[in-house]
């Protein structure tokens, strides 16, 4: 009895080390996850990554610059072909084998990326650089890069340029630049690139060479 009460405590305690390396990681790449979000240890968040609200993230790997809203990223699948699902049953109480299938594809989303509030996302789903998720979606298929998805299930209702920007632009790994190369280019991220002329682009991009 008294081993199961203090079960939690020890836990804590040794998750310490892990908790540390994990903030220190984001302190070094400034990401900003709010108070009150469940981050697995094993998540992988790139650089400057801000989790605006209280979120569930699972082992996935999110791009830098994305924006993350109040989220549940899910990388577990349960078997259903059994009894009993609840994996803490099965495995403290029945004293059973895991409910838990072995995960079987990772989750990752994009550098640049919005995925907005009340949004589920599950195992096996890539979120191309550039997309948006619109709030309230649940994704069960992979978003292309630059693409708008919303709904349950999430589809792909356009696109936020011309597919000939997309193509001139999925090139571009801006995301990966200096601060210094950020500030000396300010005025591509100003850009309207919903209406800008192909060519205009194409020979701006040409100058990044």
């Amino acid at each position: 009895m008294l081993l199961r009460l203090l079960t939690p405590l020890i836990r804590a305690v040794l998750r310490l080390p892990i908790v540390a390396r994990q903030r220190w990681q984001w302190a070094r790449d400034e990401v900003d996850v709010a108070p009150g979000s469940f981050v697995a240890r094993t998540a992988v968040l790139g650089k400057r990554v801000r989790v605006t609200v209280p979120a569930y993230i699972d082992p996935c790997e999110i791009g830098p610059y994305s924006i993350i809203g109040r989220v549940v990223i899910r990388s577990a699948n349960h078997y259903t072909e059994y009894l009993n699902i609840q994996e803490m049953a099965q495995r403290k109480v029945i004293g059973g084998k895991t409910m838990l299938k072995p995960m079987q594809r990772p989750i990752r989303i994009g550098a640049g990326c919005w995925v907005g509030d009340n949004v589920t996302i599950l195992e096996g789903v890539e979120i191309g650089d550039g997309a948006i998720v619109g709030a309230g979606s649940v994704v069960t298929k992979s978003v292309p890069a630059y693409a708008v998805a919303v709904g349950n299930p999430a589809r792909v209702i356009r696109h936020r340029y011309p597919e000939e920007i997309v193509e001139l632009l999925e090139p571009v790994d801006w995301w990966s630049w200096s601060d210094e190369k950020l500030r000396a280019n300010k005025d591509l991220f100003e850009l309207d690139l919903a209406n800008v002329d192909p060519e205009v682009l194409r020979k701006r991009l040409a100058e990044l060479d």
